[in-house]
């Protein structure tokens, strides 16, 4: 009897032992703190972008095409890498068609000239013949003979002068025509492909005999989709980047949005494919020059931006349409439901519930709770 009684008072012993192990290992935990870090509402500059893709290409390029309506092509002037101005010579035509008609011309003048020079020596010499009348008609019927005949070269000079004034306005026509066989650059750049095969082109594509670009100006071209084109503006800015280049950026700003969609591939009328509408960029810095035309672009457009108060986007702890973060004073957590705004890919516009002067978890974890004691780091 009397062992079991001390068998009892010993175990009853380490029960209350680990009862208050128990106890003191929960209030160790209740008391332990959190390591955090703050940041406080602050007043930045929030921008919205939209991201698309798109091509390199030259700011100002001209394209010369075989044109068989002018004839042949009689020479190329220029060579791929040569520098040309506004107007320099790029190629010349030769048509026979135009050849023959300066030799017609070159006749019908000489025989206009010839006839102007007969009727004004009729003219001189009709003086004479009135004299010669004089004696065998008569003064008064001489002179009538006279004036008829004089009255009729007269109409035939005046005929034969407006004769060669038509000669001459034909002059300036053809004249005209032989200076459209030549071609000009229309613009300053540099010769970046002479094909002098693609005369003999005959398939669908045609392709161009010359292309000059100018390689000290480049810009970007893309689509947006309808919803993008209504929201972009000329004049908003365009950070650009390759792939090519990863550690790169470039600046622009949008220069143009056409008015109306590209065309579709497709010609089926039926077709469900959403419109887009091409955008030109154009690009502020010239070191774009360090990748080529037809490379891949991405092209991040800023469509809105404004000044807010904002925090981090990390602070924000999302319970279903509510948002909601942790505030830090006397060391202690509080969780505070908080309206938003804007929101970026780092920052997110408070419009009520925290202050300029409180302090915020920057990143909490889920083992905050209202109460929690904190350490601030």
């Amino acid at each position: 009897m009397k062992k079991k009684l001390i068998i009892s008072i010993v175990s009853l012993f380490v029960l209350i032992i680990l009862g208050i192990n128990v106890y003191l290992s929960k209030g160790s935990a209740s008391n332990k703190e959190v390591n955090v870090n703050v940041t406080q509402l602050k007043e930045i500059t929030l921008k919205s972008t939209v991201m698309i893709p798109g091509t390199l290409s030259l700011a100002n390029e001209q394209y010369i095409y075989y044109d068989a309506e002018k004839g042949n092509v009689d020479k190329i002037h220029v060579t791929e890498g040569s520098i040309v101005q506004v107007g320099t010579p790029i190629l010349t035509y030769e048509s026979d068609e135009i050849e023959l008609e300066k030799e017609q011309h070159k006749l019908g003048r000489k025989s206009s000239q010839l006839q102007i020079n007969s009727l004004i020596k009729q003219i001189a010499n009709l003086n004479v013949k009135q004299k010669n009348l004089e004696i065998e008609l008569g003064k008064e019927e001489a002179k009538n003979q006279i004036d008829s005949e004089r009255t009729q070269l007269n109409l035939d000079l005046e005929t034969a002068k407006l004769e060669l004034e038509k000669n001459d306005l034909e002059s300036k026509s053809i004249l005209k025509k032989e200076k459209n066989l030549e071609v000009k650059s229309d613009i300053k750049g540099t010769v970046l492909e002479v094909d002098k095969e693609a005369v003999n082109n005959t398939s669908e594509t045609q392709k161009p005999v010359i292309h000059i670009g100018s390689t000290s100006q480049h810009i970007a071209r893309g689509v947006l989709s309808e919803y993008d084109a209504l929201n972009i503006k000329s004049g908003q800015s365009v950070v650009i980047t390759s792939d090519v280049l990863p550690n790169k950026k470039w600046e622009g700003t949008v220069k143009q949005i056409d008015y109306l969609p590209q065309q579709q591939a497709s010609s089926d009328s039926t077709s469900e494919n959403a419109n887009q509408y091409p955008i030109e960029i154009k690009i502020d810095d010239q070191d774009i020059s360090s990748i080529k035309p037809g490379f891949k672009l991405l092209l991040e457009i800023e469509t809105t931006s404004k000044k807010a108060k904002s925090l981090p986007v990390k602070s924000i702890v999302n319970e279903g349409r509510n948002k909601y973060v942790y505030v830090v004073e006397n060391r202690e957590v509080s969780r505070i439901k908080v309206k938003v705004g804007e929101t970026t890919s780092k920052f997110i516009e408070i419009l009520s519930g925290v202050s300029e002067k409180e302090k915020v978890v920057s990143n909490p974890s889920k083992k905050l709770n209202d109460g929690l004691k904190v350490n601030i780091q």
